[in-house]
């Protein structure tokens, strides 16, 4: 497990990964980052959808809205816990979040099966 956490730390303090992560976490969320705003509203040329592109993000995102029994235990514990330990426990709800994630992503292919090249 502290592997783990040594390469999430390590991608979050490269400027590189970083921005894969934000890239991606833009394509998720269809695009509504602060960097497409300089962007033109009618794109002449926009690249087509691939619709397996569409199901296999679906599939993951329906993965991520599944309950999960660890993440609801930490929130019923949130309430007892001091402000900056509350912040703390916050950023791990998340990376719980994205590791549970990551099983989906590799499976289905989006990343070339290689998270950021560190899994």
């Amino acid at each position: 497990m502290s592997e783990l956490m040594d390469k999430l730390q390590s991608v979050l303090n490269d400027e590189e990964s970083m921005k894969q992560v934000k890239e991606l976490a833009d394509m998720l969320s269809g695009g509504e980052g602060k960097g497409t705003a300089s962007q033109p509203e009618a794109a002449p040329s926009a690249p087509p959808v691939d619709p397996m592109l569409l199901m296999k993000i679906q599939g993951i995102m329906s993965q991520a809205a599944k309950p999960d029994k660890n993440i609801d235990l930490l929130m019923a514990l949130r309430p007892l816990l001091k402000d900056e330990n509350k912040q703390k426990l916050d950023r791990i709800v998340k990376l719980f979040r994205l590791v549970s994630l990551y099983p989906a992503i590799k499976e289905s292919g989006i990343l070339g099966g290689d998270l950021l090249g560190i899994l």
